[in-house]
């Protein structure tokens, strides 16, 4: 009943955590810094402080647990980092490590367009590059690999909602082209318990990779108005005017320092109107996926 996360301080890996914990598993969390270390104390964790990540600490680190959950990854890169260090590199060395500790299974989180790359132009950057890269590492390795491809996760503490209620309430979204590209967003709390139950079921298992999608496929432009409805049910303002960008001009803006925050990795993960099928999550689990407007409404009650 060990459980080791590595990113244990993002978002996820924040709620992987305490749901682990609360259900009780022995959690250690794996950070770089001493901020980081409280994060996962906080969440019901021990942190495990290594601020170089090196293979041999990650090894003495992962010894007596059941499974490695590989979270740390980099969605764009900023301060110096690169996707060859984090998204390929470290991979390489958990990986590694969970040999050397003798740790079966690694549950590892790559990006929804994957299996698209050299295929949709949005899914072929050096993001997913990275976490393509980072699949084949774990595919060639003698480990016991779960890799779930995430699309948006929202809930309690998640960057997309915060973010998109505050533009509400200065009366003013603004949104790339016609908001006509897909996304299917997945409640964090189904995300966490996804992972656990990768965990815990029986070697040899099948499949080993997941779309992890939520069971609603809803435009941008839906998903704004989504949000709108349940953010006014929760009595915050949300009476706002939505002025498209034109997405060539979206892409200059990211690629010149930042579209609302994003680079252009990160708007092309935004764009790349990307879907799935959710019921093989659904049988992994063994229940159905949370509605879209309940992990819409959890995330807003939370900002």
């Amino acid at each position: 009943m060990r459980l080791v996360v590595t990113g244990a301080n993002g978002f996820v890996g924040r709620h992987v955590v305490a749901h682990a914990a609360g259900s009780g598993w022995d959690v250690s969390g794996v950070v770089r810094s001493n901020g980081a270390a409280r994060v996962v104390g906080g969440s019901g964790g021990h942190p495990v402080t290594l601020p170089d990540l090196e293979r041999d600490a990650l090894s003495r680190a992962f010894e007596g647990s059941r499974a490695v959950v590989h979270l740390a990854q980099i969605g764009a890169e900023r301060g110096g980092q690169s996707y060859e260090a984090v998204n390929v590199d470290l991979t390489g060395r958990v990986v590694e490590a969970c040999r050397r500790a003798g740790v079966r299974r690694i549950v590892y989180f790559s990006g929804l367009g994957v299996a698209r790359y050299g295929m949709s132009r949005r899914c072929t950057n050096g993001y997913f590059r990275s976490k393509l890269a980072a699949e084949a590492l774990l595919v060639r390795s003698d480990r016991e690999g779960v890799v779930f491809r995430p699309s948006y996760i929202v809930g309690p503490g998640d960057a997309f909602v915060p973010t998109v209620l505050a533009a509400m309430a200065e009366g003013e979204v603004e949104r790339p082209g016609d908001g006509s590209y897909r996304m299917q967003p997945i409640a964090v709390a189904d995300a966490t318990a996804l992972v656990l139950a990768a965990v815990t079921r029986p070697s040899g298992a099948f499949p080993t990779v997941f779309d992890l999608v939520g069971p609603e496929p809803v435009s941008f432009a839906h998903l704004l108005d989504r949000l709108a409805r349940v953010a006014r049910e929760d009595g915050r303002p949300a009476r706002h005017r939505v002025r498209e960008v034109a997405i060539a001009e979206a892409e200059r803006r990211a690629r010149d320092g930042g579209y609302q925050g994003m680079l252009p990795d990160e708007l092309d993960c935004l764009l790349c109107d990307e879907i799935a099928d959710h019921h093989p999550l659904e049988a992994l689990l063994g229940r159905r996926l949370t509605p879209l407007d309940t992990a819409l409404a959890a995330a807003v009650r939370a900002a």
